[in-house]
């Protein structure tokens, strides 16, 4: 398996993993993303093997962290070792920064609670742990994990600000809460 940053003929494959991956309210717009890669801000990584797109993160640097803002796998290749492959590969590649991501939180009302558990179960295997941070906003109730040192409420809620740029941050409405009680 191959990781580098993303070739311009890699978008389509990208929006076709990304539109599969992620429901409507945790998507940004599509060209909103493409936007922040190409200002600088936002960083696209694809898996690949053979010329085929196996998946990608989307990976925010800021000051001393880095939000992985979408991890994404093709779902004709998922628990493959594909995931785990990009994830290790951003935590290295990064790794004089703490890696922050956001992932929902447990809630055994949840309709994809199964799925919740199993993300969870991926992201620790692979090294991360919780900041015991709970944020709520436009996409649900979110719990904040970190790899290479925790992260504080304050240093996270100025990366999404700065991920998201002012207004969208406004419109998200995000706070950190309290953890909801399953």
């Amino acid at each position: 398996m191959r990781f580098a940053e993303i070739e311009a003929s890699q978008w389509k494959e990208i929006k076709s993993i990304y539109m599969e991956a992620f429901p409507k309210r945790e998507r940004k717009p599509f060209f909103v993303l493409k936007h922040s890669v190409k200002r600088g801000k936002a960083r696209v990584f694809t898996a690949s093997d053979e010329n085929r797109l196996l998946g990608f993160a989307v990976a925010i640097p800021y000051q001393n962290m880095v939000m992985v803002d979408y991890l994404a796998v093709s779902g004709k290749i998922r628990s493959k070792g594909t995931g785990s492959f990009i994830m290790q590969e951003i935590c290295q590649y990064f790794s004089d920064k703490k890696v922050v991501l956001l992932i929902e939180q447990l809630d055994e009302g949840a309709e994809n609670q199964e799925q919740r558990i199993a993300r969870r179960r991926f992201y620790l295997k692979n090294g991360f742990t919780s900041a015991d941070i709970f944020v709520e906003g436009a996409g649900g109730d979110m719990e904040i994990l970190n790899f290479g040192g925790k992260v504080s409420p304050e240093d996270y809620m100025r990366l999404q600000k700065y991920a998201l740029g002012r207004f969208l941050f406004s419109l998200s409405g995000m706070r950190i809460v309290e953890p909801a009680r399953a």
